[in-house]
């Protein structure tokens, strides 16, 4: 018994490195931070106008510089030291909550002051997140990387529990006995700014190991080169194109659920609740299954089971609008996170162990867009809903899903054999 439960938990081995274990707890707390940052920055702007399109424009301001600089983060993090971008990201960003919460503090802000920290937040994760993802894998061995990807994603899943009533308890509790809430929301933007604080000076400590550089002439030239890298590798661009078509589509029903759990299963805030807090909770067992089997496993196999059977379970909670059984509902949402979490650790895995270090940065920026531009799927999802149903729409995005798995694996040799291609990256970075 004693040997299996050490061999299901031999991921948190990787936690033994004390540089990646420094890297951890900064992601933790900037992490808890970006969640935590959507909960008040929400309560804030709503009690501020009363209106759901400045919710929008909030949201915009902060994804649309996160699209248009990932790439350009990217490109950085391969030429300079990546350490000192993610302390100007998590720097500026500290900066820019900080000076929110004095504003709310004094009872001086506006809108358009949220909308500003937004855009300048957005600026800043662009600088920010492709540097992170170039930092950890030099941290640990390859033979580590999957264990790596699987605790980072726990990271985001786990948080998303826990990280709103970050937000929410002060405004609460402070709101309640100032009478004044928003002076609450001014202490939890000071609580939010602290944990961007922290990964700036914890990113400061830990030790990089000499790392292969970008070698263009300019940083332009450093992202038409990695544009080249990935437009002449097709597994690239499959893995991107992958990551984007389960974003856009696969994902797109949880922006529904608000929709479908009132129209269709005829819930309230309680009932739409714990189907999210469900689908949470299997994303964090998709996280341990893959952690703990993942290493033994083949990794083809994991993306396309993990794909494919993620289309099969939105298709199934779509097509749950017929029988309308909060049951199969609850499963299908569960089921989903599990797979959507299976997904990710593998295609991460992937595509660290291929990519050569000196195009780390590019390609992992490339991928920031490609999830920066998936909650546009919300847009396409609410269109054909609004066509037909909400039902309609969940159950079109799986199907696109499992078609879309489907002619990856039958069309793509590499995807199949994908195992080759990581033994001669293995080769390739042995004789570097």
């Amino acid at each position: 018994m004693q040997t299996a439960v050490r061999k299901r938990l031999e991921f948190l081995s990787v936690l033994k490195q004390h540089n990646y274990r420094r890297y951890w707890i900064g992601l933790v707390t900037s992490v808890t931070s970006h969640q935590a940052l959507i909960t008040a920055q929400g309560w804030l702007v709503y009690d501020i106008t009363g209106e759901e399109l400045a919710l929008g424009l909030v949201a915009a301001a902060q994804a649309i510089p996160a699209i248009a600089f990932n790439l350009f983060g990217g490109a950085l993090a391969d030429r300079y030291d990546p350490r000192k971008l993610i302390m100007m990201g998590s720097g500026s960003a500290f900066l820019a909550i900080f000076l929110l919460a004095v504003l709310v503090l004094t009872g001086l802000v506006e809108i358009w002051h949220i909308i500003i920290s937004a855009f300048f937040i957005g600026i800043a994760t662009s600088l920010d997140q492709p540097a992170r993802r170039v930092v950890w894998p030099a941290l640990i061995r390859r033979d580590q990387f999957l264990y790596a990807s699987a605790l980072n994603q726990a990271v985001w899943n786990g948080t998303r529990i826990f990280a709103p009533m970050v937000a929410a308890g002060p405004i609460a509790i402070i709101g309640a006995l100032t009478g004044n809430y928003q002076i609450g929301a001014s202490v939890a933007l000071f609580f939010i700014a602290t944990g961007f604080a922290a990964m700036a000076i914890i990113i400061q400590t830990i030790k990089l190991p000499d790392l292969k550089r970008a070698s263009g002439e300019t940083v332009i030239h450093d992202i038409v080169d990695g544009l080249r890298f990935v437009a002449t590798h097709n597994i690239f661009f499959i893995l991107l194109g992958m990551s984007f078509a389960i974003g856009y589509f696969g994902l797109s029903y949880q922006w529904l659920l608000p929709a479908f759990a009132a129209d269709v299963l005829n819930l309230g805030p309680e009932g739409l609740g714990l189907l999210y807090t469900v689908n949470g909770a299997g994303g964090l067992i998709g996280i341990f299954l893959a952690a703990s089997y993942g290493q033994y496993q083949s990794k083809a196999m994991m993306l396309g089971l993990g794909s494919g059977l993620l289309g099969v379970s939105v298709l199934a909670f779509g097509i749950n609008g017929i029988m309308q059984w909060y049951w199969l509902a609850l499963a299908s949402a569960a089921i989903s996170g599990c797979l959507y979490s299976i997904f990710q650790t593998a295609s991460n895995t992937l595509l660290n162990l291929l990519v050569p270090t000196e195009y780390r940065g590019r390609v992992m920026g490339l991928r920031g867009v490609m999830w920066s531009l998936a909650p546009l799927g919300a847009l396409q999802a609410g269109l054909v809903a609004s066509l037909t149903n909400v039902s309609v729409a969940i159950s079109i995005g799986g199907a696109v899903v499992i078609l879309m798995t489907i002619l990856v694996f039958f069309l793509s040799q590499q995807i199949r054999s994908i195992h080759t291609l990581v033994e001669k990256a293995d080769i390739r970075e042995s004789q570097s």
